[in-house]
């Protein structure tokens, strides 16, 4: 970081010779270590007498946001009232470290630095079991401010003036708990959580999926994960603070239940997620010897996996190809059935034409031989005169054989 040392260059145009005398003399600065919003910034120290200080004051990104020059009075002491913060941050004056340099026309310098931090209210947070006694080693958070408590049970936050949710995070055996929280700054609060003692704990100790590694996760942590993926779950459990490796951890996510499996001091469960976009809560609990652990809740937000989607799409447009394939080959096959058959019934029509024609020619043969033995008939009739009876009926005889024998003759040659 650089910064501008004008306004102390131009000290040495307007020096007094005298200065020389004090060469010897060092220059200091001190300033309250921390400022608030509303806060004045006041700056002094010493330097040799009656000499010009040049105070220049840069913000934390190195930007000079005040620069001006005082007098040191006869005993070497300087003073000067900078500016006043404003009652929230601005880009100009952020939250941060400030740098404040001073120096004479002689080359003496020096620099010290200060906080510009909210007004914050103080926060006193007593944690005790169910009997009352404190309890050590317990982490203690509000937003992104955190303490550990002491042997007292206590642990102290700075926290601007807003809603919290204070969440305590115990040793073994006790539960992690929380609570709503209001503060006003720069008021002085005292809160007294009671953490109870599970005898039975279950500890998410990561969550991995190809899009999702995290760690330590406690109920209400979100995991934001793709969908047609595999969403593992390690986890511990633990009796009286030993841990166990006999217990049933169950996983449930969206109405099915999932047992983890026991390995190598963690219990692994392994989801797999369907690509859809939703919402829903993954829920933990460990049973064991018929107690049943405080559920881990872990809100579960599952994005649509577009490559996946397009994957699936082209499998199944390649399979209704395919089946369309299948049925054109189908489609072709019975239009040579059809074919097939056509042709079958067109050569069936045409034996039933000449059948036809058969039948008209045996029915104009059986015709002329009617008409034959009519006139044979006839004959017949005219000589029964002539002959007797038995002849007449004779002679009938025989040319109703002859008619037969010719009729048959006719058919087989038709036939044939």
């Amino acid at each position: 970081m650089k910064y501008s040392f004008l306004p102390l260059v131009l000290l040495v145009l307007i020096a007094s010779p005298l200065l020389a005398l004090s060469a010897a003399t060092t220059i200091t600065v001190t300033t309250q270590p921390v400022y608030h919003p509303g806060q004045t910034v006041f700056i002094e120290g010493t330097a040799p007498a009656n000499t010009q200080v040049g105070v220049t004051i840069y913000n934390p990104q190195g930007k000079a946001v005040f620069s001006n020059v005082t007098t040191s009075n006869a005993n070497g002491v300087y003073s000067l009232k900078a500016f006043t913060f404003p009652s929230q941050a601005t880009t100009t004056l952020p939250y941060g470290t400030y740098t404040v340099q001073v120096g004479t026309s002689t080359g003496f310098t020096n620099s010290t630095t200060f906080q510009f931090l909210p007004l914050t209210a103080t926060v006193r947070v007593l944690v005790v079991n169910p009997q009352g006694v404190p309890v050590s080693g317990a982490t203690v958070t509000a937003d992104s401010v955190s303490a550990t408590t002491n042997s007292s049970g206590v642990a102290v936050l700075s926290l601007p003036t807003g809603n919290y949710t204070l969440k305590v995070v115990p040793p073994s055996p006790y539960a992690p708990t929380s609570e709503s929280i209001s503060v006003v700054a720069p008021n002085m609060y005292s809160f007294t959580v009671t953490v109870q003692i599970q005898e039975l704990s279950l500890t998410v100790v990561k969550a991995v999926s190809p899009n999702v590694n995290l760690q330590d996760l406690t109920s209400g942590t979100g995991i934001t994960m793709t969908g047609g993926t595999t969403l593992t779950i390690w986890s511990t459990v633990t009796f009286a603070g030993a841990p166990i490796s006999t217990a049933t951890v169950i996983a449930m996510y969206n109405g099915t239940n999932y047992t983890a499996t026991y390995m190598n001091g963690y219990y692994v469960v392994n989801i797999s997620v369907p690509n859809v976009q939703y919402e829903t809560d993954l829920i933990l609990t460990a049973s064991y010897s018929g107690m049943t652990s405080t559920p881990v809740v872990l809100p579960l937000t599952v994005n649509l996996n577009e490559q996946k989607v397009i994957e699936s799409l082209n499998a199944t447009v390649t399979s209704l190809s395919q089946q369309v394939t299948s049925l054109s080959s189908t489609v072709s096959s019975l239009s040579s059935t059809v074919s097939s058959l056509s042709s079958t019934v067109s050569s069936l029509s045409t034996t039933l034409g000449k059948l036809n024609s058969t039948l008209g020619s045996l029915q104009q043969s059986v015709s002329t031989l009617s008409s034959e033995y009519t006139t044979l008939n006839s004959k017949v009739n005219a000589l029964s005169g002539l002959s007797g009876t038995v002849d007449i009926a004779l002679a009938v005889s025989i040319i109703a054989i002859i008619i037969s024998i010719v009729v048959l003759i006719l058919l087989f040659r038709k036939v044939s």
